[in-house]
């Protein structure tokens, strides 16, 4: 089957895959949109447009069709019968509005059923002319005006209207150098414009100034490219065929135009163009009220941001004060460290005596005792001693991890509250999860602040033990260790030395008695003291400057982490709309990719809707199809 396709076939199969993969996206696109007002009028926009969102391949091989719409009297009708070269619609001043039905010319193999219409709504002329092998031309009803024969409140020649529309490729939009600033034809013209190419014509040339440039400027008002204005009297152009004459040179480039370069060479390319100018339309008016919604999303993130700073900055402070009133506790815990990281060694056993908090003393005590009695009460001292410490310092901890005062007052949780909802409003976001104990919503429970605080008390615990980990590890290593147990045990030293010499010299040798046991107690005395000097001394080291860095891990707090839990079903709204909104920008690139495989029409002189260009017209536009709602202009062809 593939020695069936030649390259042009290849091209075009891979178009038609690049249209589809582009249409699904955008389909799935609509459809996984998170909740919020844009995204829901942009699914409903493009659920209804999705029919004519694809390219069947039979549209590209069905004959063009091409509308002419005008205001009544702007020799639309004229036009119509001059390029067919007989009168077969009504035209003249005698009746409005002259074309009541759809006005149907057409080639004989072809059935203009797919134009929606019954047999009541058009008259369907089948002529076998050149230029109709591959083109169907449709003088449409004047929108303008009103039949004063029709029973249904004369709008019946505006159904037929909007219902014939949305089956053109091409539009012809005929007016007069007096006639072309109609609001009504205007606002029709723009409904239909999207997904169409528009060919202007400025009709009685023989009677009527050259009103071009000021047309030019109309059009360019409503939105619509002017690439050229046809400019020609169809009326003498009809005259002419009629007998046999040559017609005017304008009219004649206008009619090869119509037969030998959009019908015959151009309608694959136009009806390409056409699709691409409708994805592209489609996405300027899903992007215009979700580019215009999103400062309130901008606003609620920065309302959020802000509200964080305000409320860290309050918890800062407290868990400032928090460090200043536990001192003895982060010392002791440097103290702790210390003696875990030294390990063995005269001083480091001092230190950890020390640091169990008078154990030295009760170890003095048990020496002192003469009878068991005397020891087992002094043991139970001692006992009850270590116990009423360690259970203040597990105190200590506790108040310290339990704490669920942050420094927040019930003022600044209001107005927290207060905040967040208005924003939220403004924005149009709804939280369908928000309860009031979970807080997202701003109602900030005495169980959220709880958990908040715990969250706030475990990281500051996590930060302060790695604090002091770090400073122990910097401030007192290995060299540190080694200066600081030899010069505590200088003294034990030397005392050693004299009580050695004392015994082995001066009493064995010389006869000298013996130092009595108060030396000994003397000696420990002041081994103790130059013990609590020297860790005096390596205590001030390792603690100087250690409040400092412990406030330095408060000021680190990150509002982002610290509060999650007040504010995540509110950010996670916020970050699932913007990352939605990136993926409406892929889809631009991608068809801005498509478009430059497919490439433009305008080097024939078609005309379109501008998009993208103008933000002012972009939101006329939404405005638009927002007041139209569902209807038969928008039908699927």
């Amino acid at each position: 089957m593939a020695d069936r396709f030649n390259a042009p076939d290849w091209e075009r199969e891979h178009l038609l895959a690049g249209f589809d993969r582009f249409h699904t996206r955008l389909v799935d696109w609509a459809r996984t949109a998170p909740s919020w007002p844009p995204f829901a009028a942009a699914e409903r926009l493009i659920t209804r447009l999705e029919p004519r969102l694809r390219v069947p391949e039979i549209d590209l091989d069905r004959a063009l069709v091409i509308g002419f719409l005008g205001g009544s009297g702007t020799g639309k009708s004229t036009l119509f019968n001059a390029l067919l070269g007989r009168s077969i619609s009504r035209a003249g001043k005698e009746y409005r509005p002259m074309t009541r039905r759809a006005i149907v010319a057409c080639h004989p193999d072809v059935d203009p059923c797919f134009l929606g219409l019954d047999a009541d709504a058009m008259e369907v002329h089948p002529l076998n002319i050149p230029l109709l092998q591959q083109m169907i031309l449709v003088d449409c009803p004047d929108p303008d005006t009103q039949d004063p024969d029709d029973g249904s409140g004369g709008q019946r020649h505006l159904d037929i209207l909007r219902t014939v529309l949305p089956h053109c490729d091409v539009i012809v939009h005929t007016v007069t150098s007096q006639k072309y600033k109609s609001h009504v034809v205007g606002q029709e013209l723009l409904k239909n414009a999207p997904g169409r190419q528009i060919l202007y014509v400025q009709t009685h040339s023989a009677i009527d100034a050259d009103n071009r440039a000021d047309l030019r400027t109309y059009l360019d008002a409503l939105g619509l490219r002017v690439p050229e204005v046809f400019r020609f009297d169809a009326v003498e152009a009809l005259a002419h065929q009629e007998h046999g004459e040559p017609v005017d040179g304008d009219f004649s480039r206008f009619r090869d135009l119509l037969e030998h370069e959009l019908a015959s060479r151009a309608r694959h390319r136009i009806r390409r163009a056409n699709l691409l100018g409708l994805y592209e339309w489609l996405l300027a008016t899903i992007k215009t009220p979700i580019t215009g919604r999103l400062e309130g999303v901008t606003r609620l993130e920065q309302a959020m941001e802000q509200d964080r700073s305000a409320l860290l900055a309050k918890v800062r402070t407290r868990m400032t004060e928090r460090i200043d009133t536990n001192r003895r506790l982060w010392r002791s815990r440097a103290l702790r460290q210390l003696t875990q990281t030294w390990g063995a060694g005269p001083l480091a056993g001092l230190l950890g005596l020390w640091s169990a908090g008078g154990s030295l003393i009760r170890s003095l005590i048990l020496l002192r005792a003469r009878t068991p009695t005397q020891a087992l009460l002094a043991g139970g001292l001692a006992l009850s001693q270590l116990v009423g410490e360690k259970w203040r310092e597990r105190q200590a901890t506790t108040a310290w991890a339990a704490e669920t005062d942050l420094g927040l007052t019930a003022a600044d949780l209001a107005r927290a509250r207060s905040v967040l909802r208005g924003h939220l409003a403004d924005a149009e976001i709804e939280l369908a999860t928000a309860t009031p104990a979970s807080g997202s919503s701003g109602d900030l429970s005495s169980e959220q602040l709880a958990a908040v605080a715990l969250q706030v008390y475990q990281k500051l615990e996590s930060d302060i033990a790695e604090v002091i980990e770090r400073r122990v590890a910097r401030r007192a290593g290995r060299l540190v260790h080694i200066v600081f147990e030899l010069a505590f045990c200088i003294l034990p030293a030397y005392l050693v030395f004299h009580m050695g010499r004392n015994f082995f010299y001066e009493h064995l040798w010389l006869n000298s008695p013996l130092l009595g046991l108060d030396f000994f107690f003397q000696a420990a005395f002041w081994c103790l003291l130059w013990g609590v000097v020297i860790g005096a001394l390596l205590l001030n080291w390792l603690n100087g400057g250690l409040e400092r860095q412990l406030k330095e891990v408060v000021v680190r707090l990150s509002p982002e982490h610290l509060f999650d839990a007040l504010y995540a079903d509110s950010a996670a709204a916020c970050q699932a709309i913007r990352h939605h909104i990136d993926g409406l920008a892929t889809l631009e690139r991608d068809l801005k990719q498509l478009e430059d495989q497919v490439g433009g029409v305008l080097d024939l002189g078609l005309g379109a809707l501008r998009v993208g260009s103008d933000d002012a017209t972009l939101r006329q536009i939404g405005q638009l199809e927002t007041e139209l709602g569902p209807g038969p202009h928008l039908a699927s062809s």
